[in-house]
This record gives C-alpha cells, structure tokens and sequence, in this order.
C-alpha cells in the first residue's frame, strides 16, 4: 500500500466527529461527507478538484465533512461505505445521494446540483 501523508483538509470543512455529525445532522441542511483515505489514488483527485473549485470561488458553501475510512470504521459500517473515493450527500440525519469517482470541479458541481445542493 502506497502511504503518503494526509492531504490538507478543506477550508470550511470539518472531520468527522460524531458528536459534530449528529449536529449536523439535527439541523436539517444538506450535508456533504467524503469518505477519504490517505492511499486512496482517488481521494488525491478529489482533493486537487476541491481545491481547484475553491480557488475559482466556486466551492461548495455547504457544511461538509471528511469521514477518514481507515480510522472511523463505525460511521462507514452504519452507512454502509465500503470503499474510498465517495461522496455523499446526507439531509435530516439520512443519506440522500451518493457518488464515487468524482474527481473533477465539473464532475463535483453536477452532483451537488443534480441533488439540489448549490
């Protein structure tokens, strides 16, 4: 497995906590979460979209959340996320949208938009 160092988080974005995600979640807002690992090939790709979009000014004003898959096993078993590279849009506390692979400005913003989140 080919390590490197975690990527920078986003600005704007949180890790995941449980106890932050259950706030979130009581909130009723849409709510983005990436489930990242270090060795993930597409995690990079995403991480070099996000920033692209949020130089551009075009980043996504959501809350969002990095769930680390190696480290927060619980979430990605309750979930159901077995894999890396994926996002997902959860509102009021349950899972609305999910994609994986996305891993350029455009493919992101399609997503976000295609499930009403701008």
């Amino acid at each position: 497995m080919n390590v490197r160092a975690i990527d920078p988080i986003q600005p704007g974005w949180q890790t995941y906590d449980k106890a932050t995600f259950d706030t979130l979640m009581a909130a009723d807002k849409p709510v983005l979460v990436e489930i990242y690992a270090s060795w993930c090939p597409t995690c990079v790709r995403q991480q070099m979209a996000f920033k692209s979009l949020a130089e551009s000014g075009k980043a996504p004003t959501l809350p969002a959340v990095r769930v680390d898959f190696d480290h927060d096993k619980d979430f990605g078993r309750h979930y159901g996320f077995e894999g890396t590279g994926i996002l997902a849009i959860f509102r009021g506390g349950h899972e609305v949208a999910r994609a994986g692979g996305l891993v350029t400005p455009d493919a992101i913003l399609a997503f976000l938009k295609d499930n009403g989140v701008s």
